[in-house]
């Protein structure tokens, strides 16, 4: 018995240096395509994440508003400091009254978060416009409440000071 023949005939040819090259362009071609849609998908993600935040801080500013009062003060644009201060309102508690008081006290916006400003143009910013709240997209000027996307910003509860004041408070 000869086994030399038959391992001769299943011997599986391989690709040729043609084959090999169109192989290789066209996995190029597909990662390309694919690098530069993942790119997009990132920054619509944070674009979402963003806007989802804005949307967030306006309503706690409505409940806030039908709650206590008008949250109006005017907007500086090239100091994050307003934003500062309305986004501590929105967190603070009203110290308890009456048993029987049927408005929420707060907080209306989580005391855990603790953001920091910037007015860089490369940063993802939320504006205080004086009575609302806006989105500030990179290379876009102005001061704001940086958006942090990794949730760093989150964790130890803001401790007021015994004689906080709520911006705008009767």
């Amino acid at each position: 018995m000869n086994i030399r023949p038959s391992i001769a005939r299943r011997r599986v040819r391989g690709m040729s240096l043609v084959e090999m090259i169109i192989t290789v362009a066209v996995v190029g071609i597909l990662g390309g395509i694919t690098i530069g849609t993942f790119g997009n998908v990132v920054d619509r993600g944070k674009d979402n994440i963003a806007q989802n935040l804005v949307e967030t801080l306006n309503h706690a500013t409505r409940e806030f508003s039908h709650a206590n009062w008008d949250l109006r003060f005017n907007a500086i644009e090239a100091s994050g400091g307003d934003e500062m201060l309305v986004l501590r309102s929105l967190q603070w508690r009203a110290p308890d009254g009456a048993s029987d008081e049927l408005i929420p006290k707060g907080p209306f916006m989580r005391p855990d978060w603790n953001p920091s400003t910037s007015d860089s143009t490369e940063d993802w910013r939320i504006q205080w416009t004086g009575s609302a709240w806006k989105l500030l997209k990179p290379e876009t000027a102005g001061a704001g409440i940086k958006v942090i996307f990794d949730g760093s910003d989150l964790g130890t509860v803001y401790v007021f000071p015994d004689n906080f004041t709520p911006v705008g408070s009767r």
